[in-house]
């Protein structure tokens, strides 16, 4: 069994600008996978967008998504989902009123929008993996739906000024990630990166010093602290980049560097 992973986010590090995946850092994960590595997503994106990639590039191995909300193992087998409580769901929505924001619902396997408006529908255009269902009763049917996350896109760093204001309103089990600089993930606090990732070293007996994490963002952060094995886009500020080992420009150069180890 192999015992060496490699954890890998998406958006702004092994998928650029949200739409494609640089050659070469596929390549440098193959070549990883050869050495001895399973390549794993950990990701901010839903489970089927996960085995998309992975399937797409025959890689097979564990499913981290939602920042953790929603996890499979390399078995396709379940081993952690959390949903947010009906009474928490319409507490984030009541302190969402105040602000301009799109609204996303996303359940284990969708994204729900109570209107697909143009700006929606544009980005929706350049995505390879997402689509955004409209119900324009959603608010009405809460309890019908298994709501994982809910996530919001702002003006761009607006996300920033609105996660110190629900940090300060939502209760202690509710937290947010910030994922982008136009993006804002609310979930309940066990549903983190770092948290998915340990309990999937914990039911595979594997040492957190055999694992590798790459991301970018602060929804990264929990990952970073779990190994020593930490790396970080360039692109990141600094707040996050302080919390990881290495920082680098591509997911290849984090590979290479491990190789040379």
């Amino acid at each position: 069994m192999i015992n060496k992973h490699i954890f890998c986010d998406l958006d702004g590090t092994l998928l650029k600008e949200s739409t494609y995946i640089d050659e070469e850092d596929i390549n440098a994960l193959k070549e990883a996978e050869r050495n001895g590595y399973s390549i794993s997503i950990a990701t901010g994106r839903l489970d089927y967008e996960v085995k998309s990639i992975l399937d797409n590039y025959g890689f097979n191995g564990f499913r981290v998504s939602q920042n953790g909300g929603v996890v499979f193992d390399h078995n396709d087998q379940l081993v952690h989902q959390v949903e947010l409580e009906m009474l928490d769901v319409k507490k984030i929505l009541n302190e969402l009123t105040s602000f301009n924001v799109i609204t996303f619902y996303q359940t284990p396997n969708s994204y729900i929008v109570e209107e697909r408006l143009p700006l929606v529908i544009e980005f929706e255009k350049t995505q390879k993996y997402i689509k955004y269902h409209e119900n324009r009763n959603i608010k009405n049917e809460l309890d019908q739906q298994n709501i994982v996350t809910i996530s919001i896109w702002a003006y761009k760093d607006e996300n920033i000024k609105i996660k110190k204001y629900l940090d300060t309103v939502l209760p202690s089990h509710i937290v947010s990630y910030i994922s982008s600089s136009y993006t804002l993930d609310i979930t309940h606090v066990v549903n983190s990166k770092g948290n998915a990732i340990n309990k999937l070293c914990m039911l595979n007996n594997i040492s957190l010093e055999d694992i590798v994490v790459i991301g970018d963002s602060h929804n990264d952060i929990s990952m970073f602290e779990l190994t020593k094995n930490s790396y970080v886009m360039n692109e990141a500020n600094d707040e996050v980049k302080s919390y990881a080992s290495f920082v680098v420009s591509s997911v290849k150069e984090a590979i290479n560097h491990v190789s040379k180890k």
